[in-house]
């Protein structure tokens, strides 16, 4: 009995690292403009944002609001897939507060100013993330300081193809009761998300052996 208690504790304390070392995860699952884009709440809390461009014409965007003196972290991940051969995704941002004017693929208002953050090339940079079991290629970040309040605009495009990313925003760890709870659903759709066929059949799978269990048990009663 104490060996399955400090086995079930064990587990559990396992469990309970994992989700509190994985981002708070976002989703795109709509189509985003400049003037209507993904809004993050709070810019320095620890987030992943899960999209995909469909070609190289197409641009998602993120807005966040920042004051003076806060420190900022945006950070390209993109996952080792065979879709995503080729993929070089980059990232800008975008606001009245920049006075940078760097030149980007795509229409900016005016009175905007752009930093432009390109995918870097020949980079080798492998890690492997332990919540979504993923090799990823750490490309393009930049950190520091914001210098004046207001809203600043996430650009991510490619001049090359379309593929899967993963955008990496703060990095401060915030996770409640509530994120313990969502974490197997999470947990599905980040999966679902790399590769949907596989994650389909492998939920397919659990669910006939729990159903071939309980089968059994009943026949047997």
């Amino acid at each position: 009995m104490r060996k399955k208690i400090l086995s079930s504790f064990f587990i559990f304390l396992v469990f309970i690292t994992t989700v509190v070392s994985a981002h708070k995860p976002i989703f795109e699952n709509k189509d985003t403009s400049i003037n209507a884009p993904i809004v993050i709440d709070n810019h320095q809390i620890s987030y992943a944002i899960y999209a995909e461009l469909d070609g190289k014409n197409d641009v998602d965007f993120y807005e966040f609001e920042a004051k003076e003196g806060q420190n900022f972290y945006i950070e390209m991940l993109v996952p080792k897939i065979k879709s995503n051969k080729n993929f070089e995704p980059n990232f800008v941002i975008i606001s009245k507060q920049i006075q940078n004017k760097d030149s980007v693929p795509f229409d900016i208002p005016q009175g905007y100013g752009v930093i432009n953050v390109p995918y870097p090339t020949d980079y080798t940079n492998e890690f492997y993330e332990k919540f979504t079991q993923t090799t990823y290629l750490k490309a393009q970040s930049i950190n520091g300081i914001i210098e004046k309040d207001g809203k600043y605009i996430i650009g991510v495009y490619s001049t090359t193809k379309g593929g899967k990313y993963t955008l990496a925003i703060g990095k401060k760890e915030d996770f409640g009761f509530k994120d313990i709870l969502t974490f197997p659903y999470i947990y599905f759709k980040v999966k679902y998300f790399f590769n949907p066929v596989i994650t389909l059949l492998c939920l397919a799978t659990v669910i006939l052996v729990i159903l071939g269990f309980y089968a059994l048990k009943k026949k047997r009663r």
